[in-house]
This record gives C-alpha cells, structure tokens and sequence, in this order.
C-alpha cells in the first residue's frame, strides 16, 4: 500500500509539472500568434483567428477565433465592429439546436470570458458574422475588426482569409 501511496504521489506531481510546462507553452505560443495587438488596453488575447473566405457574391461569411483573458476579472466581448467598405455589419452569433434544425441567434448581450480563460469561436459555437459584404472575402487576403468589451476596452485585430473546407457552415443569414 506504501508502494501504491508513493506510485500515485509521484505521478501527480509528474502531472502537475506536466500541466504548468503546457500552460507556459500554451502562453508563450498565444503570445506568439496574436494577431496585431500590440499596445491595446485590454488583457484579452486574440489567438488562432481567421475570417472564412467566400465565393465572389456572397453576403454574409464567419469570423472565428480563440479568446484568452488574461485579466483576473471576467470580461464581456459586447459587440464587433467592421469598416463599411468591407460589410454593413458584424454580430456575435451562437448556434442552437432547435428541435432537429441548428439555428444560428445573435448574442446581443455578448460572451463573457472568465477570468484567466478561453473561449472559442468557431463553426457549430460562438463566432462573428459578417453580414451585408460589399465583397466576398478572398483567400490571403486580411480583414481588420473591432472588439469591444463591456468595461469600454476596444481591441483591434487583423485576421488573414482563409479557406474553410467544413461542410457544415452558413450562408444564409
């Protein structure tokens, strides 16, 4: 039994130095990929962010991304705001499942990252519509956001335009 106490003492603390040389990684490789974000007020990083490219004509295209807070205090992203040249608006959208169909609803009261967390945007989940494009957005090419939280923080972000080979998004906002 002594053996067993000693066996799972060790391998705990092998997981915990496991876990604080994945969190330090995990830092230094977000801190690494923000996406412009130098000399922002805000303790939220932007990481692994992208718009999804569309065909020539469409008006609407998603935007998704990783949240981190790195503040110790929850944050609220309230809203996103594009130039005019690129669509008449973004909105924070989520997906729900409605019986048996998935529907897309606007968040308007925004997405709230606790304190030290992460939250994704992406496909099936949260993440930013584009509506009313004047464009579709091309591969390689970048597109520039707003984010604005509720303590009056603002983050501008560049994200590049990427292809996106799910089968399950929507067009049809």
């Amino acid at each position: 039994m002594c053996y067993l106490s000693k066996f799972l003492k060790t391998l705990l603390v092998a997981i915990y130095i496991t876990t604080l040389s994945f969190s330090a990684s995990s830092a230094a490789f977000a801190h690494g990929h923000q996406e412009h974000n130098a000399n922002q007020k805000t303790d939220i990083m932007v990481m692994s962010g992208y718009a999804r490219a569309t065909f020539p004509l469409a008006k609407t295209s998603a935007v998704y991304f990783t949240l981190h807070n790195q503040s110790d205090k929850d944050k609220t992203l309230t809203s996103v705001t594009v130039s005019e040249e690129l669509a008449s608006e973004a909105q924070i959208h989520t997906t729900v499942m409605e019986g048996d169909v998935m529907k897309m609803r606007e968040l308007e009261d925004g997405v709230t990252i606790g304190a030290g967390e992460m939250v994704s945007f992406e496909s099936g989940g949260y993440h930013i519509m584009l509506l009313g494009l004047n464009n579709g957005l091309v591969e390689g090419t970048e597109i520039k956001l707003t984010l604005r939280f509720e303590d009056n923080d603002e983050l501008d972000i560049t994200l590049p335009v990427n292809k996106d080979d799910v089968k399950s998004h929507h067009n049809h906002h």
